[in-house]
């Protein structure tokens, strides 16, 4: 047996092979040279009880192992498959199932195309997951496999289980995050009297801002105001609102200290935004506005809770 023929074989045999490893890019230096073909679809649905993981399973045929540029939008999976034409799955591919509404395929150009997930609950988007798997039984070809649901405990706090309030508060204009990768906590830092989403919406306003600059706002007595948005880009952090979360407790924890519901309750939307956003909330995914910038915020009584609202997010996010 030739190099060639020897490469393809045990490539061929490999169970899966994940984007971004060397012997991926093997695989696609002995591919055929002309464009790849989308030859066929398959999908289903897996419920993994052991687990706790539920979550849809797309799956495309590929004439060879081409290169998969991921990206997500607010509402939707999107992958580019570079060097590839549609073939005869063109158009809309219509599956029943929990967390997508419509897969389409369509040529970008005369020599890529793309595949959209768009998803049915826009406030609460799933986990998504992709691997590039050779086929075993045919040579030379792959399949682009997505996961989209949820991959962590079926039981763990969701954002929508926290009651948040609605402001509807009206915005200027508003940046959406290409990228989550971090929560930072903050206090009002003013009197003693309670202040609202909208009233920090009023004096952000002031400022010349497009709008309150937290996404959450939590109350002495546990209840969390929406604040901005939660896929915009914040105004809470210098130089890291681009790819952070702002959370602010209401009160001067300079003087005073967070109460116990209000601790708890920040614990579980942190456990909830690290479920949607991927996000460990250990002291690299969960931070003070200290951290980063000059300032005494969130305040001395609740920068030392962290820590604390550090270990009860993961119990929440593990439950």
């Amino acid at each position: 047996m030739n190099r060639r023929k020897f490469l393809q074989s045990t490539l061929g045999a490999c169970s899966a092979i994940w984007l971004g490893q060397n012997v991926l890019e093997v695989y696609k230096a002995i591919a055929k040279e002309q464009p790849a073909k989308l030859l066929n679809v398959r999908s289903g649905l897996e419920n993994l009880t052991d687990t706790n993981q539920n979550y849809f399973r797309f799956e495309l045929l590929i004439s060879s192992v081409p290169e998969i540029i991921p990206s997500a939008a607010p509402a939707e999976f999107l992958f580019l498959i570079k060097n590839c034409r549609p073939g005869d799955l063109g158009g809309p591919i219509n599956y029943v199932n929990p967390y997508i509404k419509r897969v389409e395929v369509k040529a970008v150009n005369q020599q890529d195309c793309s595949v959209r997930l768009i998803v049915k609950n826009k406030k609460e988007m799933p986990e998504m997951r992709y691997a590039l798997i050779p086929s075993v039984l045919r040579a030379g070809m792959s399949w682009l496999r997505i996961d989209v649901g949820s991959f962590s405990s079926s039981t763990a706090v969701k954002e929508r289980d926290l009651e948040i309030q609605e402001t509807n508060l009206a915005f200027g204009p508003l940046a959406t995050r290409e990228s989550t990768d971090l929560i930072v906590i903050h206090h009002v830092g003013m009197g003693a009297a309670e202040e609202s989403a909208a009233e920090i919406h009023r004096l952000h306003l002031k400022n010349g801002w497009s709008g309150i600059g937290y996404h959450y706002v939590i109350h002495q007595n546990g209840m969390i105001e929406r604040g901005r948005p939660r896929d915009t880009v914040g105004a809470h952090t210098y130089n890291y609102n681009q790819s952070s979360i702002g959370i602010v407790l209401d009160g001067n924890f300079e003087e005073a200290t967070p109460t116990d519901v209000q601790l708890d309750r920040t614990a579980m939307l942190v456990a909830a935004l690290s479920h949607i956003y991927h996000i460990s909330p250990d002291d690299n995914g969960l931070r003070g506005h200290r951290d980063f910038n000059t300032t005494l915020c969130p305040g001395k009584n609740l920068y030392i809770e962290l820590p604390s609202l550090r270990d009860k997010a993961l119990a929440y996010l593990r439950q």
